[in-house]
């Protein structure tokens, strides 16, 4: 299945950072967290023999519920041509499904992604917005919760992005990059101790090159800028 890009502005984009927030304030409550439900019984999510043995590890949503989350990186490096280098705070949401299970893991389908920093939140008419959102690119694959030798588990997001600047004063959009369409970027959380992810550190495993819009490596593109890392919390609690 394609992943699908979460796109559009203005009342679209509040509702679903408005939804990734909620969602959050839940599991930070316990109402998605493991809390007592690793004591019950395991119920049949209808992912097989791994997904009842990694269903025993921790709990494990039903195929085909979309899970909004909240996401929250400081301090991500990045570097746009033309406004040189830059070290944001990046708020947002993943919305996350379960979609089957295979010998390599539980398959995660990633239904959208959005996070935006202020590279000047003090000043709110001036200065520029970046928001950084997953691309429809078809050659990204689905996501994936697996075991480890150790007996832990870890999960490997895989996004193609897009990054827009956007002028705070005018609303306009001054510049749209993306990933080189045959490649993209990798987050990994190692020690998943729940499903959706609660306080989880996700880590950029390598710096993503960002070329202007349809440009890439192959067709000799300059790179327009790079996403140097970028480590993310996804649903942080307040405690």
């Amino acid at each position: 299945m394609t992943e699908v890009e979460m796109t559009g502005s203005g009342s679209d984009r509040r509702g679903f950072m408005k939804g990734a927030a909620v969602t959050a304030a839940a599991v930070g409550a316990g109402a998605l967290g493991s809390g007592t439900a690793a004591a019950q019984p395991i119920p049949d999510t209808g992912l097989g023999s791994l997904g009842q043995i990694l269903g025993g590890l921790i709990p494990l949503p039903p195929i085909g519920v979309d899970i909004p989350c909240s996401c929250y990186g400081a301090n991500v490096p990045l570097k746009i041509n033309i406004l040189g280098a830059l070290t944001l705070d990046f708020k947002g949401g993943i919305n996350v499904c379960i979609r089957t299970s295979t010998p390599e893991g539980i398959i995660v389908e990633i239904q959208g992604h959005r996070v935006e920093a202020d590279t000047s939140p003090s000043t709110p008419n001036s200065g520029t917005l970046i928001a950084i959102t997953m691309s429809n690119a078809t050659l990204t694959p689905l996501s994936v919760l697996e075991a480890l030798g150790s007996g832990g588990l870890q999960m490997l997001i895989y996004l193609s992005l897009t990054v827009e600047i956007i002028d705070k004063a005018t609303g306009e959009t001054i510049g749209m990059f993306s990933t080189d369409p045959s490649k993209y970027a990798t987050l990994k959380a190692t020690d998943v101790k729940a499903f959706p992810p609660v306080n989880q550190l996700y880590t950029l495993q390598e710096p993503v090159t960002l070329y202007p819009m349809g440009g890439s490596e192959a067709a000799g593109t300059e790179p327009a800028g790079v996403l140097e890392g970028f480590d993310v919390i996804v649903n942080q609690s307040e405690a």
